[in-house]
């Protein structure tokens, strides 16, 4: 889902190392100022309205299959009024109470079964509990009309609103997270997907209804018009939407390029658009432009997942976008929110989170897209790709938390931008890096067609399954440093030197500390394929490690003379700034060490490193310069922890020195009580 309110186009920074992803020319309003950013400013200010922070009432032991939501919406009133059809099979108990979600503020005037027969039900709080006449047992079914009416609630983004635009009425619904239940009975959770859905609205003849599915029929009723919408796809309740207005209707055809439809078959795709007719109805570039974004998206995800339905917008007067199945809600027209939206049908709506806490399989995906797209129209749109990839990962680094949502009773935090939007971006990029093109790609079209998940609900444990499937990379700790474990990002420092080889070319010597720390981040170590980049008057070798410890050091071999190192060239890695300190030759006068914790209350822990083996001198002085520690060890290549006993030590400033054969350096701690 995306939004506008953009305070200007977000920073472009250039990650500083040799080679990064440098800014380049700002991506045009028009096409980029839509984009992901947009979708969680635009959520916030929206959730400025009272947030729901209940969690569903309704009964977990009944799987719904059906909904026919029959509304008619008074403007005069600004009300909604009708009968909801819910159906749904008993699962792991009988069931004699049915429980459904609905905002206290709905008044509920009858139940009935589907024969007519009244129900008694009570109403307290935002839950509607309907005495069925027996217990129904496991695998039964069980069918309820809720007659109904009123004033909806406006919570968290809107849930359903009324409003004017240019003389003429409006109304919309978007739902998530929690607002379905304020405009009607339902089972609101996005983990229990309905079979199919119907949703019938009456409206004055002045306006037009745009839903999920096909319009199956368009009927004139006195001075009222009725649209009959069906969806025969599964679909979670809070995408289910309707959207009101004096509307422009815009119909045309995706036709599956011929490439395409060698792997997956001819495809005639309805797109279904409605623009307000208020003098500005002419359909937007952005909107039209969704026929080449389908043509991208397919080859990256796989087949349309709606394809047998539409795919289309309805315009609304929030600022940006929602992913309603089918047909979204857009309030903006530019290229990178239609992308965004369209993205969704995949990641969001095909596939949908079983528990908000995954919401990133949402918007972290359908972010990605966005890139994706200005990837493969690198021609048509240059620079956009560059620039917009380095504005995601610098948004990233303000994330806070977890990728996975600990808290979950916030709407703001759920839709966090930098750390949902910008972060789960960065994370798949991360993890194109790790298994490469073909297998990421392979992943996400495994991912859309998996079984397990296609139509239905899934967690951040379902994506790995399937990324480590397609790529055979053991993704465990990959995941839970960047994504349910873990936050923050590394810190890199490196130095380098070299000297010639006696079997001709040169060695070349990289040592590579992460030095970050709380509250930065809580991962000690980051273990991630680090590329180091070698270059020589020859031209660059690159070579790619596996950094593991926060000290560690690599030697390569080159033919050339080098005349610097750099490492994570291409800038793949959310980290901070890469430090390279490159020394010609052997170093004669230091030796890169490191002391954790500082300050420290017990044991010191000096970590360094040799290229060869030799006697290593550790000191400590006091700020009087008494040496009150002093010890010789023999060291041998490679790196190395040795362990200092400061216990008895006074707290106050203290200065580490090691000398060796490499060279001194001093380092200065505090020992603290």
């Amino acid at each position: 889902m995306q939004g506008r309110v953009l305070l200007g186009v977000m920073a472009i920074l250039r990650i500083a190392c040799a080679g990064a992803v440098q800014a380049a020319s700002p991506i045009p309003r028009a096409l980029e100022i839509d984009g992901a950013a947009l979708c969680a400013e635009t959520k916030s200010a929206l959730a400025a309205r009272p947030e729901r922070v209940q969690a569903s009432v309704a009964s977990t032991n009944i799987d719904i299959q059906y909904y026919h939501l029959a509304l008619t919406v008074d403007f005069t009133n600004d009300t909604i009024a009708g009968v909801v059809r819910v159906e749904g099979k008993v699962v792991s108990a009988p069931l004699s109470v049915l429980t459904l979600d609905l905002a206290n503020g709905m008044v509920v005037s009858a139940v009935r079964l589907p024969d007519a027969t009244p129900l008694a039900f009570a109403h307290p709080g935002d839950a509607l509990e309907i005495t069925l006449p027996v217990a129904v047992a496991v695998d039964g079914t069980v069918a309820v009309d809720v007659t109904y009416s009123g004033t909806p609630q406006v919570t968290g983004f809107g849930s359903f609103v009324f409003g004017t635009r240019a003389g003429s009425r409006l109304a919309w619904s978007l739902s998530e997270p929690y607002g379905a239940r304020d405009w009607w009975p339902c089972k609101d959770h996005p983990s229990d997907k309905a079979d199919s859905i119907r949703v019938t609205v009456t409206v004055p003849s002045l306006y037009r209804v745009g839903s999920q599915g096909l319009l199956i029929s368009e009927t004139t009723v006195g001075p009222n018009k009725v649209y009959d919408w069906r969806s025969n796809y599964p679909i979670s309740n809070y995408l289910i939407s309707i959207a009101v207005g004096k509307y422009v209707r815009y119909q045309s055809t995706y036709n599956r390029p011929a490439g395409l439809a060698m792997q997956y078959g001819a495809l005639a795709l309805p797109l279904d658009h409605l623009v307000y007719d208020d003098g500005s109805s002419s359909l937007s570039f952005g909107w039209s432009n969704v026929i080449d974004d389908l043509a991208v998206l397919e080859d990256w995800f796989g087949p349309y997942p709606f394809a047998n339905e539409k795919y289309g917008h309805a315009e609304c007067t929030f600022g940006g976008g929602m992913e309603h199945q089918t047909m979204g809600s857009l309030g903006g027209s530019s290229i990178a929110l239609v992308t965004h939206e369209l993205g969704h049908q995949w990641y969001g709506d095909n596939i949908s989170p079983k528990t908000w806490p995954h919401i990133w399989l949402n918007e972290g995906f359908a972010t990605y897209t966005e890139l994706l797209y200005w990837q493969a129209r690198a021609t048509t749109y240059p620079g956009s790709y560059t620039a917009a990839l380095a504005a995601r990962y610098n948004d990233a680094k303000s994330a806070v938390g977890t990728l996975v949502v600990e808290d979950t009773t916030s709407v703001s935090n759920l839709f966090a931008y930098h750390r949902i939007y910008a972060k789960g971006a960065v994370v798949l990029h991360m993890l194109r890096n790790i298994v490469g093109d073909v297998a990421f790609k392979n992943t996400l079209r495994a991912y859309t067609a998996d079984s397990a998940v296609q139509y239905g609900v899934a967690t951040t444990a379902d994506f790995q399954r399937v990324a480590e499937a397609q790529s055979g990379v053991d993704l465990d700790a990959f995941f839970s440093q960047w994504v349910t474990d873990g936050f923050g990002y590394p810190s890199y420092r490196s130095t380098s030197f070299w000297q010639a080889s006696q079997s001709g070319g040169y060695d070349v010597s990289t040592f590579v500390e992460q030095f970050q720390s709380l509250p930065i981040s809580n991962i000690d170590v980051f273990v991630m394929p680090l590329d180091i980049a070698v270059q020589t008057a020859s031209g660059t070798e690159t070579f790619r490690v596996q950094n593991d410890q926060r000290l560690q050091l690599f030697q390569t071999h080159v033919s050339a003379e080098p005349t610097s190192v750099v490492i994570d060239p291409q800038a793949w890695i959310l980290r901070d700034e890469v430090i390279p300190t490159s020394v010609e030759g052997m170093p004669s006068r230091s030796i890169f060490a490191t002391v954790t914790p500082n300050p420290v209350r017990e044991r010191l822990q000096v970590g360094f490193a040799m290229t060869r083996a030799g006697q290593v001198a550790v000191e400590v002085f006091d700020v009087a310069g008494r040496r009150v520690v002093s010890r010789s060890i023999a060291a041998a290549a490679g790196h190395r922890v040795e362990t200092v006993d400061v216990t008895w030590l006074a707290a106050g400033e203290y200065f580490l020195r090691l000398r060796s054969i490499e060279g001194d350096t001093v380092r200065k701690f505090a020992v603290v009580k």
